[in-house]
């Protein structure tokens, strides 16, 4: 007898659970998406910023050996390829706002552009971290004849280090904001879809 009446205790609470107020949700999906293009859009001007720095010491510094105009070359079209990607990133956001959507094709968008931001926030920043990497590394070959020994191993080891804080530490925190984000906007849309079917 204890089970039955459990079994209608829970019943009832989902009989009486509130309905969601549909325009609430749209219009904090919409602030979602609008946050997380703003977030990119500051993204590309930084790189943006750090591509014209890049190219700035590039064309006012002599290098003697063809290692470094490699690497800066390399380094150069790692932020190229930022840029492209976050730009991308947006236009995907972008397309998705259909307003006679219904609350699963939104499902569906996000749980896809979910899995992309995962797969560039994993794999892809591996090799992106890597291509850097390798660049600043090709630089530094001229900066171990131009600069003194301390110098360069100091240079080299806060290289390392910004690099391992970045990896290890920064880019998780960045994922957890994100995926926290991602988990708030398919909450309402999931429980608003809910409620369409049931109606």
């Amino acid at each position: 007898m204890k089970d039955f009446d459990s079994l209608i205790n829970i019943w009832n609470e989902q009989k009486t659970q509130p309905l969601i107020d549909y325009k609430e949700v749209i219009v904090q999906y919409k602030t979602g998406r609008k946050v997380l293009s703003t977030k990119l859009l500051i993204e590309i001007l930084i790189m943006f910023a750090a591509l014209g720095l890049l190219s700035y010491t590039y064309l006012t510094s002599d290098f003697q050996l063809w290692t470094t105009n490699l690497g800066m070359i390399v380094i150069a079209a790692c932020f190229i390829y930022f840029i492209v990607m976050q730009i991308s990133n947006i236009q995907s956001i972008s397309k998705s706002n259909t307003l006679f959507d219904l609350p699963q094709d939104h499902i569906r968008f996000i749980q896809q552009f979910r899995k992309t931001r995962h797969t560039q926030h994993t794999r892809d920043f591996k090799i992106y971290i890597f291509a850097i990497s390798f660049g600043l590394a090709l630089c530094f070959i001229e900066f171990f004849y131009r600069l003194n020994l301390a110098v360069m191993i100091s240079l080299t080891a806060l290289t390392f280090i910004w690099f391992a804080i970045c990896y290890f530490y920064l880019m998780k925190i960045y994922i957890k904001k994100e995926e926290l984000k991602f988990e708030e906007m398919l909450k309402d849309l999931e429980r608003l879809d809910a409620q369409f079917k049931d109606v």
